[in-house]
């Protein structure tokens, strides 16, 4: 991540603690992950994200109004230091106070990402989805987050685990599974987390994903802390 995208969210002026969705958080617990890295990257609509991510502050796509947002975030639960992931100065992309939402049809987010941050230099950057587009429509989920991300995490990611999701989401169970899901968001797994920050590596994907398991575990010996 490039420096003026580490620098992009800028203070936090929302003081309000984020709720979760209580329907949602079995796919970041599947991952390992504690709620400090509960990161919300689809909704099903506006609602959703007035409830669970934070308030919209303005349309961004003069063309489309209500295709592309730009969101202050709700206050995220407070960063368990003992993570090795906090060490890291691109984790900060995991919960900007200002994000960008896009709807799954909406095709200019680039542009719109460049009008919400016009002092953002994108050079070398990709702007994406953290949910592949096709993954959220067989899920039910309209609206979107868009990272800015190296191209090559960019490829890495999406060829084998999106491919992945598309066939296991594409199932006649997991489409009656998500039609019946009351879940109105959907927080980043471990996968997600690994495009958010970049990671690249020379093995396969799924080896970077395995070294990404250590910056979300507690070190040895540790307990979760409670409350």
């Amino acid at each position: 991540m490039n420096k003026s995208a580490e620098n992009l969210p800028g203070s936090r002026a929302l003081s309000i603690c984020r709720p979760i969705d209580p329907h949602a958080v079995h796919i970041p617990q599947m991952s390992g992950l504690m709620p400090c890295l509960y990161i919300p990257v689809a909704a099903r609509d506006t609602q959703a994200i007035e409830t669970h991510v934070g308030r919209i502050l303005a349309p961004i796509a003069k063309r489309s109004p209500s295709k592309a947002f730009l969101v202050e975030a709700y206050e995220p639960e407070k960063p368990d230091e003992r993570l090795a992931i906090w060490t890291l100065p691109q984790a900060a992309v995991l919960h900007y106070p200002r994000q960008v939402w896009v709807h799954v049809d909406y095709s200019a987010y680039r542009h719109a990402y460049s009008q919400a941050f016009p002092n953002l230099n994108l050079n070398g950057l990709v702007l994406d989805h953290v949910m592949n587009r096709r993954v959220a429509r067989l899920k039910g989920f309209q609206f979107l987050r868009i990272v800015p991300i190296s191209r090559g995490a960019n490829s890495s990611h999406g060829g084998l685990s999106e491919g992945w999701a598309v066939e296991f989401h594409s199932s006649p169970k997991m489409r009656e599974f998500n039609r019946a899901s009351q879940a109105v968001v959907q927080y980043a797994d471990l996968a997600d987390i690994v495009k958010m920050l970049g990671m690249e590596g020379g093995g396969s994907f799924m080896d970077i994903v395995n070294d990404a398991q250590k910056l979300v575990d507690l070190p040895s010996g540790t307990e979760v802390r409670q409350g």
